[in-house]
């Protein structure tokens, strides 16, 4: 059993929040529950539900935290397509910077804005190819950052050396060619 530590201040959810991410970027979601996190700041786990109904809650809050690490232009880019990429390219850097929530990534929350599919079918495409790019554009962030990150393995041993380093460097702007490629390629479908 932990022992928490003596709490002198008083709890508040900000706080919660930043220790729920700093264990679950150091040790993982599954080392994340509500009696490591109440050891953390120094409480019992009961007195947390007087915060956060429930872990689900504390998913939510902590991937809120993360994703307000965004820095999206301002202002925000006209043309729909430039800003679908910036926010997706924004995405993948912070992604990259929590990797252990990756498995989060396109999870939504309350406080998220309108969806991007609505967006999307507002500009003319179909309900299916919106779904698609939308889906394929959460993939291929997420990839990028679990495979760029330290947690991701891959055996590159059978190719020749300068093949095997370049396969190893998961770089970002390889990341924002392919989105804009695939962004370009559905609204090539779309218009034409």
């Amino acid at each position: 059993m932990v022992t928490p530590k003596k709490r002198t201040t008083p709890l508040t959810k900000d706080e919660l929040f930043a220790t729920a991410l700093a264990i679950a970027d150091a040790e993982g979601l599954d080392a994340l529950s509500m009696r490591r996190l109440a050891a953390e700041v120094g409480v019992e786990a009961a007195s947390l539900y007087h915060h956060l109904p429930n872990k689900d809650a504390l998913l939510n809050g902590i991937l809120v935290r993360m994703r307000s690490e965004m820095r999206i232009p301002d202002p925000l880019p006209e043309d729909w397509r430039e800003l679908l990429l910036a926010i997706f390219a924004e995405y993948q850097r912070v992604l990259s910077a929590h990797p252990n929530l990756t498995p989060l990534a396109g999870r939504r929350v309350e406080t998220d804005p309108d969806s991007g599919l609505v967006f999307l079918t507002q500009l003319g495409f179909s309900d299916n190819d919106a779904v698609e790019l939308w889906q394929s554009m959460i993939a291929l962030v997420t990839g990028f950052s679990v495979f760029g990150s330290s947690y991701a393995e891959s055996d590159v041993s059978d190719l020749p050396t300068d093949l095997a380093l370049r396969m190893s460097d998961w770089r970002d702007e390889t990341c924002v060619r392919s989105l804009r490629m695939l962004i370009d390629a559905y609204d090539v479908a779309r218009t034409g």
